[in-house]
Order: structure tokens, then C-alpha cells, then sequence
């Protein structure tokens, strides 16, 4: 009461109007205030209430407007952290401390970031010398603002004694104003609004994780800025924007914490194609002369226990382990629903203005007659096999269905890969042809162009009834492994109550600000289904965060994308394809390279590959690059950052590359546009 008293009339209050506003009699008030002044949390003259941290009613030189009032602060850190406690935005008029020139600050996001500071160079310092049981008279009197950090030291310097303390940015002055005071009324509404409920009671938490307890945060308040529902990837981006913004944020989640990617996707899939890479090259070694080398699988239960620690490290490491360093990011275990004011869990309702979904995605199962019966794969139990099947039904060619079926195949287990368009629908055309012929070179048939009609178990394993070209085939294998696609994880969210549009695969529809049809109710991830890529789910939960806390003004941009395929050769795109620059409207131009054109490659005695441009006939610019080859991935990166800085193919290249590197491919490529680089010398043009 007294804070708030302090915050609305800008100076203290009298024991009377304090005694009025908590329903107290003046002795009992006159009882507690001396017991705050034992703890030095307030400040008296006799009888007279004179400041109580942030405030004072002393001439500090530190003056703090909020809604259209003024309040002097105790010092500069005290100044900056009214603006959390409050949950207002505060504009601080101050002044140097060493040669008296003015120094303005306003924040942001309800007081938790700063939104402009004049001079640009200003900082802080703060004081730890406390003495006489008082920070008002030692510390405060100390702790205040500087326009430049030369400054800062000639006000030390010109000092008969040597403060102890710390220089500190104005940013980092803020977070500590927030730490200190930003707690000071948290959850008072909250507890007076459910009597009951316990000033230490906790956020539910989630199980503890293998290496012990998570340590995660807990707040007594229930009330945040930002509600984020999933654990993974794009959760944790908007989480950690959100909290580096200011905002106090609930990180809800439902299952194994870390998403898709760490426990059942890239981390696990990408050692897996590793080690059989790593045992291919033993096998390709052939391609030197008088070389030779063997490589098997000689124990797969113990290369999946090794991935299932690696996949264990990294989720404490890069998961579990991070939420305690962030103060402002309450983690809670449960199944989350949308409702008036925030999102239900554990049937608690965690109060947000503002909810950001991540829920993610699980393997899709396509609707092939009989699919109900038989015990197929999903990219997630294949991951999990302790014993490798003699032969493999591969159900759809996208990157997922080639990578494992690579991995597979190079195992020793015969693969074939079934789809209905062709391998690789989304590359071009040159690429998913070169690489559907460069699998069937390592004994993996593909067969493409099909209609899947039934699929039953059998007492060797299952067979897959499919229609090519009218005529009906059945394939049989030991196991099927199911890569259709992905599907949304929405159902337990009550989107359809709240009025949140879905497309007819269940994914949830965002603008390009990444806001729902639900006003304050904003998506990203895989859960949107579009760009299903980790570090795309990352780029839009972080544009989602910011948009949520800070006017709506970031614009999702997937001009220069990467996108990447861990097959052997690698397949790497950035922009536009062929197609598409014409569906857009684009005079297409395009230049096609093999990999023979490549010294790296020719060095390396493996061929493999090629690289595509796409570029505007007119303008010059780079529109696409698609790249197979064995370091593909490695290599597209350049070309993300020529398309975002809109060079000409001739631009790209006149760029000096490296000889002897897969990215000379690019060069090489986009001086095919004007002439044959079989007529030039190594390094020339």
C-alpha cells in the first residue's frame, strides 16, 4: 500500500491516509513501519515517512514520470526499476553526475526494456559500499547516471575516496532496477483475488529430467506478459525473446521437454546419418588407387544407445539447463487450452494477455486401407530400433523418407522408397532425379508415380499394394517405415472455440506478423505448417515474441531460406526454383553445372552432383540456388547471403572464391550464365 500510495501522489504518505488505505489503526501502522525501518525499508523523520525504496521525497536529481505523474528515486538504479514494479512505462530525467548534463531514459514493454536514452553513450554506476544500516545515506547517494563512461572515470578519479561498486550499461543498470524491484508487487492482486492461496505457493513443474531435478523457475504471481504453450525449439525462442524484452513469461509444456528436433528429429537422425556415412566412405575408398578399407554394422543396439545419450546430453544442455538462468521464465508441466484472459493448465488458468502456440507437429499417417492393422515405422520409432530389419518399405520420398532410407540402406538393410509424385517434390526437378538414380547406385529402389491402395500384415512381414501406370503391384518387406509429412499437434487446444483458423491439414493459418485469426493470439513453428525447419521454427517464434510485446511490425521473410538435406549428396536450396520464379511472374534465366566441373570434386574422385542458378533474365539478380553434392550444405550459405544482398549473377561471379572448395560450384555456376567454364583454366574468369 504504501508503494502504490508512494507511485500515485509522488511523494509519501501520511501515517493517516496509509492507516485509511489498509484498514489499519495508526498505532498498528506506526508498529510495521518501524519494523521496515529496522530492515531499511524505508526511510523516517520521526514520525514522518520520508522514502521507501525506489521512492524518496528528497531532491535526487533522479525524476521518474509514469502516467502523467512525477516521483523523485532513491538513485539511478532505483529510477530504472520503478517502471517493472508498476508495470508502466517511465521516461527518467536525470543528470550527470560529474559535469551536470542532462540524461533522458524511457522504457518499453511496461518498464522492462529500454525504448530510447539520450546521450547514446550514458551508463551507471552502482554502488555496493552499504553502511549505518542504511542504502539511502551510502549506496544511493553513490548509484547515479554518467553521459559518457570517460566521465564516470574522472568522477572516480576526482574522488578523495575510492568507491567500491560497478560501471554498468544502461541496459544492464535496468535489469538490475528490475531484478531488485520489479518482485515488489507481483502477485498481491493475484492472492487477493483467490484467498487461500499461499504467498510460496509454486508453479506446477514438470518431472525431473535423468540428471536430477530441473531446477526451473517458479513464481508465486500467475499473472505474466506472455503465455507460451510448448517446450521445443520455437517455444524456447519466443520464451527467451520475450524475456530479454522485459516480459515475464510462462513457458507451458506437455511431454518431453525440447520438441521434435533434439529428442526425435535432426539431433538423432543427423548422427545416425553420420555413422553410416562415416561406413560408406570406409566401402568407397576404392575410388583411390591402392587404397582399401572395410567398414560394418557390427553392433546397432550400441550406436543407438549412443545416440540416445547424445540426444540426452543436449536436451539438459541446451533445454533443462538454460531455464534457470532466465529469472523471468516460469516453467510449467501440463496440457494447455486457449480461454478468456490466457490458457487453462492443470486446471489453472495462467493469465496472459498475449499466447504464442509451438506445439509442434507428429508424424502423419496417410490413409491407406488396412493401415490401422499393421505395426508400421514413424521417423520417430525407427530412430528407436534395436534390432535392423532384413528389408524396408519407405512410404513417401520427401527429406525425411530419403535421409532414413539412406541410413538404412547403408546398414545392410534392403530399402525401397514408395511416393506418390516423384523423390524430393519440393527440389528441382534435376536434383530429385540425379539423386533417386545416385540411391539406386548404392541398391535402394525407388519407385515413384504411385497410388497406394492397401496395405496388410503378412507372416514375414507386410506388404504395400500400390497402382503404377494401371497395373497393380504388391511389395513386400519386413517392416514399413511411414515419412508422409507432419501433423499438427492442435487437438487439446480448443482452437475451434476461441475462433483460430485452421488449414485442412489441422495447421494453424498466421499472417506474415505470425498472428492467428484470434486477436492476441499469435503461432509459429511447425504447428503453422509451413517452412518445417528448426532454425525457421526458431527465426518465427523470436518475429512472433517481439510482434506480441512490441506494436506488430516484424514481417516474416523467407526470401533467403536455407533449406538442407542430409542425404549423400547433400541437397541444399536457397530462394526461388525454376518454376516458381515463373509462376511470380520473373523472365527466367538458369545455368546448370556437373559436379565434373568442380575441382574439389574431381580432387575428391567422387562426381556426384551439380549446382542450379536461378536468376531474373533482366535484372541480372540471383533468384535461386540449388546445390547436390556431398559438402552441399555446407556450401549454400553464400548464396543466402547473395540473394539477401541482391547481387547479378555476374557479381557472383566476379567473387573471389577459394580454389579447391565444393562452394567454387557457385563461381563456377554463375559464370556458365555467359560462358562454357570448360574453356577456362583453373582459377580464370
Amino acid at each position: 500500500a504504501l508503494l502504490r500510495l508512494y507511485a500515485e501522489a509522488g511523494r509519501a504518505p501520511s501515517l493517516a491516509v496509509l492507516a485509511a488505505r489498509t484498514g489499519s489503526s495508526e498505532p498498528a501502522v506506526r508498529s510495521l513501519l518501524d519494523d521496515l525501518f529496522e530492515h531499511d525499508l524505508v526511510v523516517l523523520d520521526g514520525e514522518r515517512i520520508v522514502g521507501a525504496y525506489p521512492f524518496t521525497d528528497a531532491d535526487s536529481g533522479h525524476r521518474v514520470t509514469l502516467d502523467g505523474r512525477s516521483v523523485d528515486a532513491m538513485c539511478a538504479v532505483d529510477a530504472l526499476g520503478i517502471g517493472a514494479m508498476l508495470d508502466c512505462d517511465i521516461v527518467i530525467d536525470s543528470l550527470c553526475r560529474h559535469c551536470g548534463a542532462r540524461i533522458n531514459i524511457a522504457t518499453r514493454v511496461r518498464g522492462r526494456s529500454l525504448a530510447d536514452v539520450e546521450p547514446k553513450s550514458a551508463m551507471a554506476w552502482l554502488s555496493s559500499q552499504y553502511e549505518g544500516g542504511c542504502a539511502a545515506k551510502s549506496m544511493c547517494t553513490e548509484t547515479a547516471f554518467f553521459c559518457t563512461g570517460n566521465h564516470l572515470v574522472a568522477w572516480r578519479r576526482n574522488r578523495h575516496v575510492d568507491v567500491p561498486g560497478f560501471g554498468l550499461s544502461i541496459e544492464d543498470a535496468l535489469q538490475v532496477g528490475r531484478a531488485i524491484f520489479g518482485p515488489s508487487l507481483v502477485g498481491i492482486d493475484d492472492v487477493a483475488e483467490e484467498p487461500g492461496v499461499s504467498r510460496s505457493q509454486t508453479v506446477p513443474t514438470s518431472q525431473s529430467s535423468p540428471k536430477g531435478d530441473r531446477g526451473l523457475n517458479r513464481r508465486s504471481s500467475r499473472s505474466y506478459d506472455l503465455a507460451v504453450i510448448g517446450a521445443g525449439s520455437a517455444g524456447f525462442s519466443a520464451a527467451i525473446t520475450a524475456s530479454g524484452l522485459g516480459a515475464n513469461v510462462a513457458l507451458i509444456g506437455h511431454g518431453t521437454l525440447g520438441g521434435t528436433c533434439v529428442n526425435v528429429g535432426c539431433v538423432p537422425s543427423k548422427t545416425l546419418i553420420r555413422a553410416m556415412e562415416s561406413l560408406h566412405t570406409a566401402q568407397a575408398t576404392a575410388r583411390f588407387a591402392g587404397i582399401r578399407a572395410e567398414g560394418g554394422v557390427v553392433d546397432w543396439r550400441a550406436l543407438i544407445a549412443q545416440k540416445d545419450e547424445l540426444v540426452a546430453d543436449l536436451r539438459q544442455a541446451k533445454y533443462a539447463d538454460l531455464l534457470p538462468a532466465y529469472n523471468s521464465i516460469a516453467y510449467i508441466e501440463g496440457a494447455a487450452r486457449l480461454a478468456d484472459g490466457g490458457v487453462v493448465t492443470n486446471g489453472t488458468l495462467v493469465k496472459a494477455p498475449k499466447v504464442i502456440i509451438a506445439t509442434g507437429t507428429r508424424p502423419a499417417v496417410p490413409p491407406i486401407q488396412g493401415i490401422e492393422t499393421i505395426d508400421y515405422l514413424t521417423s520417430t520409432s525407427a530412430l528407436d530400433l534395436k534390432t535392423l530389419p532384413k528389408s524396408l518399405l519407405v512410404v513417401g520420398g520427401g527429406f525425411v523418407g530419403a535421409e532414413l532410407a539412406q541410413v538404412f540402406a547403408r546398414a545392410g538393410v534392403k530399402v525401397t522408397i514408395v511416393c506418390r509424385s516423384r523423390l524430393l517434390p519440393a527440389a528441382e526437378p534435376e536434383i530429385g532425379a540425379a539423386l533417386s538414380g545416385y540411391l539406386e547406385q548404392e541398391g535402394i529402389e525407388v519407385l515413384a508415380g504411385l497410388i497406394y491402395e492397401s496395405v496388410e500384415k503378412t507372416g514375414s512381414g507386410v506388404e504395400l499394394a500400390v497402382r503404377q501406370d494401371g497395373q497393380q503391384r504388391i511389395l513386400a518387406a519386413e517392416q514399413i517405415l511411414i515419412a508422409t509429412g507432419r501433423s499438427p499437434n492442435v487437438e487439446q487446444l480448443g482452437l475451434i472455440e476461441v475462433g483460430i483458423r485452421q488449414s485442412k491439414s489441422g495447421a494453424i493459418e498466421v499472417d506474415d506478423r505470425m498472428r492467428t485469426s484470434r486477436p492476441g493470439t499469435y503461432a509459429a513453428g511447425d504447428v503453422t505448417g509451413r517452412d518445417q525447419f528448426v532454425y525457421m521454427a526458431a527465426y518465427g517464434a523470436k518475429l512472433a515474441a517481439r510482434n506480441a510485446l512490441d506494436s506488430d511490425s516484424l514481417v516474416y521473410d523467407k526470401s533467403a531460406m536455407p533449406e538442407v538435406v542430409f542425404t549423400d549428396p547433400q541437397v541444399a536450396s536457397v530462394g526461388l526454383t525454376e518454376a516458381a520464379a515463373r509462376t511470380v511472374g520473373h523472365q527466367v534465366a538458369t545455368a546448370v553445372i556437373s559436379l565434373d566441373n568442380v575441382s574439389r570434386a574431381l580432387a575428391a574422385r567422387d562426381t556426384r552432383g551439380l549446382v542450379k542458378l536461378v536468376a531474373d533474365a533482366n535484372s541480372r539478380k540471383l533468384l535461386g540456388a540449388h546445390i547436390l553434392a556431398p559438402e552441399g550444405t555446407d556450401s549454400i550459405q553464400t548464396a543466402v547471403m547473395a540473394i539477401k544482398a541482391g547481387m547479378t549473377v555476374e557479381e557472383l561471379g566476379e567473387t573471389i572464391f577459394p580454389y579447391l572448395t565444393t562452394v567454387e560450384g557457385l563461381k563456377l555456376a554463375a559464370q556458365t550464365f555467359n560462358k562454357d567454364v570448360k574453356m577456362l583454366s583453373c582459377c580464370a574468369g
